[in-house]
């Protein structure tokens, strides 16, 4: 309520009731409400700002809850996509080769990423990005485990098929050692040991006890067996069919002659340092239609996954070429 007003009246000596016109009125009761209006909208804004209610630090902690359960989701679809990648790349590079199949192509893989938005229903949302991020993330994983599958489903029939094959192929190390520390030297550039100049090295050397049995890493058939005059030293080759050949150089000697028939595990030599070599190991090669090829991915006979991966990260750290 407005207070009443009233002024003296010097004619009357009396005190009269100040009356306001209509316009008066109406001006001072919007200018009552402007400014109770604007007092409370400020006083909601300090208060929204400085002070928190249960009700909004609630919300708060249960947002922030949320937030650090969304970063584990994602950090665990990274690892479950990094472990992926790495059965892909064993599915290219290992199985693959074995059978001689082409590897499944990037496109391939990626198939069924992308195309018709499929999130439209999670749009116009406060955290509609994020969870359309999460969706995406699980979506592509589920894709590509799809197009692995069909990819394993492959190879398994080729292997059904080829058991004599399973059987030629180089599929153990020619040495029994699963220490890695004793591989001396992995396939790929380095510095030659005698001129100090970057060279091409075409297989794995192993070191070991001179004596050392050395075993064939396949069935075949001997084709080479004495003295190499290239370097080699006492060396072995063996065609395996299918287009794969092993050599086994610098041996102390050699048990098989040539034309001999060997199964895989039959010991054909004995580690030695023969040749253009610097100290006692066995230079182990694959060849795959006489091309030379990485070694490493031919032990899946005798070595489990997880060694596996120690000797990929054992392969970055070179060791000291002998031959």
């Amino acid at each position: 309520m407005f207070k009443v007003k009233y002024h003296f009246d010097e004619t009357s000596l009396t005190f009269r009731k100040v009356r306001l016109v209509r316009k008066q009125k109406v001006f001072r009761l919007f200018a009552f409400l402007s400014v109770t209006i604007s007092t409370a909208i400020l006083l909601n804004i300090l208060a929204s700002t400085y002070f928190t209610t249960p009700k909004l630090a609630k919300l708060y902690n249960e947002k922030q809850e949320y937030l650090m359960q969304y970063d584990i989701l994602m950090d665990k679809l990274g690892q479950f996509d990094k472990q992926l990648q790495e059965i892909q790349h064993r599915d290219d590079h290992l199985y693959r080769t074995i059978f001689e199949l082409d590897p499944v192509s990037p496109s391939v893989r990626e198939a069924g990423i992308g195309g018709v938005n499929k999130y439209i229903d999670f749009e116009g949302y406060a955290n509609s990005e994020l969870i359309i991020n999460a969706f995406k993330h699980t979506d592509a994983i589920r894709n590509k485990l799809y197009v692995q599958s069909k990819s394993f489903d492959i190879v398994i029939e080729y292997a059904k098929n080829k058991e004599k094959m399973l059987a030629s192929i180089p599929a153990i190390q020619p040495v029994a050692i699963k220490d890695f520390n004793r591989i001396s030297d992995y396939f790929g550039y380095r510095s030659d040991p005698f001129n100090n100049t970057s060279t091409m090295h075409h297989g794995m050397d192993f070191t070991g006890p001179e004596g050392a049995d050395i075993f064939s890493t396949g069935d075949g058939k001997v084709i080479e067996a004495g003295y190499s005059f290239y370097g080699y030293g006492n060396r072995i080759t063996i065609d395996h069919g299918y287009g794969y050949k092993t050599v086994y150089a610098h041996l102390q000697n050699i048990v098989v002659i040539e034309g001999q028939e060997v199964k895989r595990g039959d010991i054909i030599g004995k580690l030695g340092n023969t040749g253009r070599s610097t100290g006692t190991h066995l230079h182990y090669e694959v060849r795959f239609n006489d091309k030379p090829i990485d070694p490493i991915n031919f032990y899946f006979n005798d070595i489990t996954a997880e060694e596996y991966d120690l000797m990929i990260l054992t392969l970055s750290e070179r060791r000291i070429p002998m031959d």
